[in-house]
């Protein structure tokens, strides 16, 4: 966690810098702003806590803009030149008001960890009792609770060719990666998740 903070912090550091002073002043005010809000940060997502620190931005932004050199000035239609406006400015609150840029920081780590943890592949392991080659090749596992699962051979993956070079029988005990699609069955007639072999080990 804390690497990836620190990393986060050098992404801000990096942001190339306006050499204007009224950026620090901006950074100042915007963490006044956050101050006086009150807020609680253990109930805003990373969405709500970036909207918060945007519109104390945008609102000091707005009452300097005068001190801005004209090739310097950003339209709130410029979407990449606000998001540059906005990394300039956390660079200035880093000093003002570390920790907001720090709960920022942790937010956007927490919503990867749980987006990579929803994403991840699950597996199931199991006995195989049966392999079937149709229009795709089906392999037929039962766990170790007695519950069977049927996966099909859709994409390519490293270990693939312990399937397709018929080095897998039944009755081989192994460990299956998969991910569910919804595909079209036409068996059924009808649409329904189907779990896509992503990865094979033999036991």
């Amino acid at each position: 966690m804390m690497k990836k903070l620190v990393l986060l912090v050098i992404l801000f550091l990096n942001a190339v810098s306006y050499s204007q002073d009224v950026l620090q002043v901006i950074g100042n005010e915007s963490c006044e702003c956050l101050a006086t809000k009150k807020l609680d940060y253990s109930k805003l997502s990373k969405a709500e806590l970036q909207a918060q620190v945007g519109l104390c931005i945008i609102k000091s932004y707005t009452n300097h803009i005068s001190e801005f050199k004209a090739e310097d000035k950003v339209s709130f239609d410029d979407t990449a030149g606000m998001r540059k406006l906005g990394e300039n400015v956390a660079i200035k609150m880093l000093v003002a008001c570390p920790e907001t840029l720090m709960k920022l920081g942790e937010k956007t780590i927490e919503e990867q960890e749980v987006v990579e943890e929803e994403t991840a592949d699950s597996f199931i392991e199991g006995e195989v009792t049966e392999i079937k080659t149709e229009q795709f090749i089906s392999l037929f596992i039962k766990d170790n609770n007695g519950r069977n699962y049927n996966f099909i051979l859709l994409d390519y993956f490293e270990s693939a060719a312990i399937i397709t070079n018929n080095e897998l029988k039944k009755k081989d005990f192994v460990k299956v990666s998969y991910t569910e699609i919804e595909l079209y069955d036409p068996k059924s007639k009808e649409f329904r998740y189907f779990k896509i072999i992503t990865g094979l080990e033999k036991k």
